[in-house]
């Protein structure tokens, strides 16, 4: 039988945890690559995703994108034509994060100082 204080879960607990899942479903260059691609575009073909992050090879943006759709954050649109046709983009759980990103931008400019010193 457990105790009171194992069966305890503070609410800064859980928090963690939901940051540590967030940051595994968001983190990483090329999600964020893509999460801000996919923000200004409405619809995305891969190739154009490729052109756009030429850095990535074909097998690591592939798997990227099963992690962002497997975790719902965008949605993967095929098309049956007679050259098959599929299109990304974000869905609204995706589109929810784009404050956070926002948020994150804003604070790398304000410390700016504090990168350009650590990289050094």
């Amino acid at each position: 039988m457990k105790s009171e204080k194992e069966n305890r879960c503070t609410v800064e607990d859980y928090g963690f945890k939901n940051i540590e899942k967030l940051l595994t479903m968001i983190g990483g260059k090329w999600k964020i690559q893509i999460i801000y691609h996919l923000s200004g575009n409405p619809n995305i073909r891969y190739g154009q995703l490729k052109r756009k992050i030429p850095e990535v090879s074909h097998k690591t943006l592939s798997a990227q994108l099963k992690h962002l759709e497997k975790d719902r954050l965008i949605s993967r649109i095929e098309y049956n034509e007679n050259v098959p046709r599929v299109e990304y983009l974000l869905t609204g759980l995706g589109r929810s994060l784009l404050p956070v990103y926002e948020v994150f931008g804003n604070w790398c400019e304000e410390n700016r100082d504090v990168f350009e010193i650590i990289r050094k």
